[in-house]
């Protein structure tokens, strides 16, 4: 595990590290918004956010108080964030749906999120103020009355963040994150992904309210003396090649994102007959999300075509407890993947290799950079390739979660609880999916994403759209849900097609397979699958079906 390199001494809470920038004048944003580009310095940025501060004072925040922000990635949200850390508060990012569909359904998840957080008041987007509960809402912008008292600050131990986990609403759970947390992650990036005495530029197009947005993106930058490219999330989401044409533009070194973003970006750039040249990254990491191996080793393959060197391909896994990342690969190490025997996944809980049967292949993640344990249901500690719940432990951590009643995540040794299954091999973790997500058929343990792999290699299928999770009922059926590619596909045809497929991949087939409406089958913004939103949709019969072909 790297130890943690004392970047600059002192440095123990966000607004050290962004004043330490300022000074030695390094660090920047460039936001490429539809308009032109808006770039701001690490000093310009400190000078706009005391401000800021000295206005929240003069609102009545206080050292301690919880201050949200809602709006899109944009200059405002930044300064709004740093201000918030500079008069001591703490920052509850806002989460916003790419559309709203729903007014009334938005308003009440700021109502449960602002509640839950027990926020002063929230900085916003002007068009989002009416969403917000009266009384809460203040438009986030240069103007209004400045106190005159210096921003007392945060300590180390205060509490920099509530991270609000994605689709958290009727049961609002946010993750209580330490300035000392943060700065102990940005430790371990930067012994990981730092680039000694050379400016560069990383691309992203992230949203800042999830937690790889806000840490790589809004923190991350002054800390590396970096500098960030910002695509805006709504404009990679309705043109993903754009994030390709960016990372040319800019010649940026690094990028993450999911691995089904990086597959939706080279299909629309071949869709337009674009070859963006992308042979300026260093590291184009997977995160955010479960890897799908088939999009990871596509890339590798026709990555090719657009200059991507296959030794900057890897993989991350990280959680909001964590601040972000528990293991990366290595910078310019390449993409490990392990096949092992789903016979042996299903029966035993061992990761056997295997080149036959039925099997599946998984992504490194690359080694842990904090102490981690693949434990058995006791908690005990599993050798290697036997799977098992993922624990981790260090100072990049949680403290807990917001409200009395929600149980600590750690165990009597202090080993946090991860809720995810994996196991290691040669050092390295690979992830094989969320524990309460396991499906159960014959007596033996299957994970959704086994189904959705299976299912999404199917031609006529859109890639990324696949769900698999145990029937409502209770019983130990599987309902696996997929999108068409074409609107007019004969949906019985196609479900009887993934039937097989499924059955022939993995050995176990379905008890349903619906095929949905396009668009019906939800993500968050940062491209998770919402299995637990579609498994309620499902019950209920709200889950709209593709519309079979006439006559």
């Amino acid at each position: 595990m790297p130890g943690l390199t004392a970047m600059r001494p002192g440095v123990t809470t966000i607004p050290d590290v962004l004043r330490a920038a300022a000074a030695e004048g390094v660090g920047a944003y460039v936001f490429h918004l539809e308009d032109g580009p808006i770039s701001v310095a690490s000093a310009e940025l400190a000078e706009r956010a005391e401000r800021a501060a000295r206005r929240l004072i003069a609102q009545g925040v206080e050292p301690g108080d919880t201050v949200g922000v809602l709006g899109p990635n944009r200059p405002e949200w930044l300064v709004a964030a740093h201000a918030i850390w500079m008069a001591g508060a703490t920052l509850v990012p806002g989460q916003i749906p790419l559309r709203i569909n729903d007014p009334d359904a938005f308003s009440e998840q700021q109502r449960r999120l602002v509640e839950a957080a027990g926020c002063r008041l929230v900085l916003a987007d002007p068009l989002l103020l009416p969403f917000l509960p009266d009384g809460y809402g203040v438009e986030w912008g240069e103007g209004g009355e400045a106190s005159g008292e210096e921003p007392a600050g945060p300590a180390a131990g205060d509490v920099a963040v509530i991270q609000f986990t994605s689709g958290s609403t009727a049961m609002p759970k946010g993750v209580l994150i330490g300035h000392d947390a943060v700065v102990a992650q940005l430790n371990l990036l930067y012994d990981h992904y730092y680039y000694e005495g050379v400016r560069h530029s990383t691309v992203s197009w992230a949203p800042f309210f999830h937690d790889l947005g806000l840490i790589a993106s809004v923190v991350l930058p002054p800390f590396t003396r970096s500098t960030v490219e910002l695509l805006p999330t709504e404009l990679f989401a309705r043109d993903p090649a754009s994030w390709l044409r960016l990372i040319e533009a800019t010649r940026g070194v690094g990028t993450l994102g999911p691995s089904t973003a990086f597959g939706s970006a080279l299909r629309a750039a071949r869709r337009r007959g674009e070859r963006p040249d992308l042979s300026s990254l260093d590291v184009a990491h997977f995160a955010a999300e479960g890897v799908d191996p088939d999009v990871a080793m596509r890339l590798g393959e026709e990555g090719r075509d657009f200059g991507l060197r296959p030794e900057a391909l890897g993989s991350t896994y990280g959680l909001a407890e964590a601040v972000l990342g528990v293991a990366y690969s290595a910078k310019g190490g390449g993409m490990r993947v392990d096949r092992i025997s789903l016979d042996g996944l299903a029966r035993a809980g061992e990761a056997v290799p295997s080149d036959t049967g039925a099997t599946r292949a998984m992504v490194s993640c690359g080694r842990p950079v904090m102490e981690l344990r693949i434990a058995d249901a006791d908690g005990a500690a599993l050798p290697a390739r036997r799977v098992g719940q993922i624990l981790v432990r260090g100072r990049s951590l949680t403290s807990g979660y917001v409200g009395d009643s929600v149980p600590s995540p750690f165990d009597a040794e202090g080993w946090l609880h991860t809720g995810d299954m994996g196991y290691l091999a040669d050092g390295e973790l690979y992830v094989a999916g969320r524990a309460k997500d396991m499906l159960i058929v014959m007596g033996q343990n299957y994970y959704p994403e086994d189904f959705e792999w299976a299912a999404g290699r199917v031609e006529g299928v859109r890639p990324g759209r696949c769900m698999a999770f145990s029937r409502p009922d209770g019983g130990e059926g599987i309902a696996l849900l997929v999108e068409p590619s074409d609107p007019a596909a004969d949906s019985a045809a196609l479900a009887k097609t993934v039937t097989g497929a499924v059955r022939a991949a993995i050995g176990v087939a379905p008890d349903e397979v619906l095929v949905a409406r396009r668009g019906a089958l939800e993500k968050t913004t940062s491209g998770k699958l919402r299995r637990a939103a579609m498994r309620q949709a499902y019950a209920s019969g709200r889950i709209p079906a593709a519309t079979p072909p006439s006559g």
